[in-house]
């Protein structure tokens, strides 16, 4: 299974944080699926290390290796999609992980209750 993951979920995995929900866990750690992260929450995920706002100060491409993660880049018809989607989530980024989840089919692994809300498989 392609599994998109969202910045708040990354930051769990990294540092190991108990709030992971099991079936997450499980996803994460199978083999068989394959841990994506949109270009989108790579950049999300580079400007608050760069600004010092996680706990964690590892690279993106430190995480890469060390978990298996593929970024990928980010649709460019998505954003239509991601602008015309309902405002449930105020946040744009999480718009635009919404969209490039629907577009590419992939699943999206949150644990945004907003973002749980559109109509797009969720772990």
């Amino acid at each position: 299974m392609q599994l998109l993951i969202d910045t708040q979920i990354l930051v769990w995995l990294v540092v190991g944080d108990k709030r992971l929900q099991p079936v997450q866990q499980e996803a994460l750690f199978d083999p068989g699926n394959q841990l994506l992260v949109s270009a989108a929450i790579a950049f999300e995920y580079s400007d608050l290390r760069a600004r010092g706002r996680l706990p964690v100060d590892e690279p993106l491409t430190e995480l890469e290796n060390r978990f298996g993660i593929s970024v990928i880049d980010f649709p460019a018809q998505a954003w239509r999609i991601a602008a015309e989607l309902p405002k449930i989530h105020r946040d744009p980024v999480d718009r635009m992980l919404v969209a490039h989840a629907l577009i590419d089919e992939m699943t999206l692994i949150t644990a945004d209750a907003d973002i749980r809300r559109y109509p797009v498989p969720c772990i």
